[in-house]
């Protein structure tokens, strides 16, 4: 029996993880259900783990799933870095310049500046990539990333790693549409103490959760802590479930799910935001990161 797997193996995981449902993402990569159904199976045979919980309403990840996915995305930029390695071999014309943004804001309140780039550097191919901020910074220092939209209060060592703010945001609850706070305009400490609400592991971004950790304890607010998964479309359909509640980004509103409203927090949680960064290493000589720098710094503030 063949144990390697495959990379296809790892787009077809990612695919199923982002869609959550074996319909859309074969549809999304141009292939039937079925052979994608027996490529999932056979992964799970491979790393010997079960990766997503089957249902009729469809599929959700499970604990391995969800530890699985980020290491199956790095493994398919590592896979797409030594692709254009090759090529900039090859051709010295081929150039890349990768832009990561962080994946718990909505696209939309980080600069698009994919379009702007290609129009100024026609023979560089842009590319962005959406991660946790963690990942971001650690796919700067590794070398196979130039720049990165990021949460601030991201804590990772590295010499040369230069991060300027350029945006804060303030929190919002994400509820289910039938709580019983739903009727509410705003949220204050009391209204959600000692309501399950999803909250990232400590592990996963360590500088930004005792940022929050601290506010927290200043403010004497406990609640009782579910796993919040990675993406956020995922943890709005377990809020969607009636699962528990979610403390998010302002901008995560604009991400449309039935079975879900979106809440203001009152003046109590003032001094708790998140904030966009753009992270680089300060020794990155390309010219595309100079420009990208210059456009990003004339941003005063993005749109909310």
């Amino acid at each position: 029996m063949n144990t390697a797997i495959d990379l296809r193996q790892f787009r077809y995981f990612v695919a199923v993880s982002e869609e959550l449902s074996f319909r859309r993402a074969a549809e999304r990569l141009h292939i039937s259900q079925p052979p994608l159904s027996r490529q999932i199976q056979q992964l799970e045979e491979l790393l010997g783990v079960q990766l997503f919980l089957r249902s009729k309403s469809g599929v959700t990840l499970t604990g391995a799933g969800a530890a699985f996915l980020p290491e199956a995305k790095l493994a398919l930029l590592q896979a797409e870095k030594a692709i254009t390695v090759a090529r900039s071999a090859q051709d010295p014309e081929y150039r890349k310049f990768v832009i990561g943004y962080t994946t718990v804001f909505d696209r939309s309140v980080i600069p698009d500046m994919q379009q702007q780039l290609s129009q100024l550097f026609p023979n560089w191919q842009i590319v962005t990539k959406g991660k946790t901020s963690l990942y971001l910074l650690r796919d700067i220092k590794n070398g196979v990333m130039d720049v990165a939209f990021i949460g601030l209060n991201t804590s990772i060592a590295g010499a040369g790693l230069a991060i300027e703010s350029i945006y804060q945001e303030p929190f919002i609850a994400a509820l289910p549409a039938h709580h019983r706070l739903a009727s509410k305009r705003k949220l204050s400490l009391n209204d959600l103490r000692d309501e399950p609400i999803f909250w990232f592991k400590r592990r996963l971004n360590p500088g930004f959760y005792d940022y929050c950790q601290a506010f927290f304890d200043r403010v004497g607010f406990t609640f009782p802590v579910i796993p919040e998964p990675v993406d956020h479309h995922i943890l709005l359909g377990l809020i969607a479930e009636e699962q528990g509640i979610g403390l998010i980004p302002s901008s995560l509103k604009k991400v449309k799910r039935e079975g879900v409203v979106f809440r203001a927090l009152n003046h109590e949680f003032a001094a708790l935001s998140m904030g966009i960064g753009i992270a680089y290493l300060s020794d990155n000589q390309s010219p595309v990161l100079r420009s990208f720098l210059e456009q990003v710094r004339r941003i005063k503030t993005l749109p909310p």
